[in-house]
């Protein structure tokens, strides 16, 4: 009856830990996909800096020289509020990580108990089969004793 509890255990932290683990691998996309916007927030940033300089070298107004440095400030603004995502997104998949491998941690215990379950029941039945075969064994020597 343990043995079956235990199992049924095994078999509910198992999904759990596979839930958790498809929790983990998404918040590592999500962090992925945050950096990879970052890069390419910054690397749009470098090119219209360059643009804005090979235009000022043909001579810009002030109007738009104004307008390039506005555009600018937003961009750095934005790879703040990027960098910002990062950190939290790579929050979250610390978090999920470490909620994995206590599932994992967990499982693995119950699963020990199981195993240990198991063994203590082969020895006993081991055990049971050798003193009925030792029982067989003495029966069989006091009916040889017996006979004339």
């Amino acid at each position: 009856m343990a043995n079956k509890q235990l199992e049924l255990l095994v078999r509910v932290q198992k999904d759990r830990e596979e839930k958790l683990e498809a929790q983990f691998v998404q918040a590592m996309q999500f962090s992925r996909q945050a950096e990879q916007k970052y890069q390419g927030l910054a690397d749009y940033r470098t090119d219209y800096i360059v643009q804005s300089q090979q235009q000022g070298a043909v001579g810009l107004e002030s109007r738009q020289y104004s307008q390039f440095i506005r555009f600018i400030a937003k961009l750095d603004q934005a790879l703040e509020q990027q960098a910002t995502e990062i950190q939290q997104a790579q929050s979250v998949v610390e978090q999920r990580r470490e909620q994995w491998l206590a599932m994992q941690k967990k499982r693995k215990a119950i699963e020990y108990l199981l195993e240990q379950e198991q063994r203590q029941q082969a020895r006993k039945a081991d055990k049971a089969e050798q003193v009925l075969l030792d029982e067989v064994a003495t029966q069989q020597f006091v009916r040889r004793q017996s006979q004339p």
